[in-house]
Order: C-alpha cells, then structure tokens, then sequence
C-alpha cells in the first residue's frame, strides 16, 4: 500500500469516526474472517459495525475516475462477507456506469465533491475538524 493510499484511508476513517453514532464501531484496516473460509480473514478499508450489522467502506485514490469494474469488485465484496452494505470512496469520482451499476446494487458511493446538507444532519452534530492530524 502506497503512503497516499494508507493517509487517504485514513482521513476517511477519521471522517467515519466523527459522524458514528453511539452504537457504531468504526475500523481502520479491519481484519474479518472469510464466512466461506474460516481460516483465512479478509482486509476491509474499513469497517462500520452496529450490533450484527456490518458496512464495508472500501477507499481508492488514483488519477483517473473508478469505473464499473471496481464497482463489481465492490458487489462481489458485499456478497462475499456477508455485509449489509458497502461504500465505495474514490478521490477523483465515478463514471456514469459506474453510478448506474450503483443503484441497481445497492452500493453506496462518496467522494469529496459532493455531500448534500441533508447527508450532513443526518449523520451527527458539528463537530470541529482539525487538519493536518490523522
């Protein structure tokens, strides 16, 4: 994993930490143990669980927008866990098939472009970031 790839999950998670609720428990480099094959566990970007439920949060920081292809990977990880839901982060966006595959699967994207106010009020209370610490 590249510097840029650890430091962008990072601040990710820490985005994830601030906005859980108190039943939340937020993981940075998550090890879960494979529901298929027990012996061998798994690395989650991160990992967002509420009791029994389970998000996988999963992070990319290239130059060009994510397509459809990582978006299947993303279902298949979904699927495989055995998790509620997945989100796919991307620096630099998604394509419009990619955004498409999106909706008829159920997974969630975010980037750093968009984030509505009603996302916002919904997920916690202001907070104060400071920046430069991760």
């Amino acid at each position: 994993m590249s510097e840029n790839s650890k430091t962008f999950e990072k601040q990710v998670y820490r985005i994830y930490e601030l906005l859980k609720n108190n039943n939340e428990k937020v993981m940075w480099n998550d090890r879960i143990i494979d529901p298929d094959n027990p012996s061998q566990s798994r690395q989650i970007d991160i990992s967002i669980r509420n009791g029994q439920d389970l998000t996988l949060v999963e992070c990319r920081i290239h130059k060009s927008v994510q397509d459809v292809k990582w978006i299947e990977e993303l279902i298949g990880r979904k699927l495989s866990m055995r998790a509620n839901a997945a989100i796919g982060v991307s620096a630099s966006g998604f394509t419009e098939g990619a955004k498409l595959k999106t909706k008829a699967f159920g997974i969630a994207l975010r980037d750093f472009y968009t984030l509505t106010e009603t996302e916002i009020q919904k997920r916690g209370t202001k907070t104060t970031v400071i920046t430069g610490i991760i």
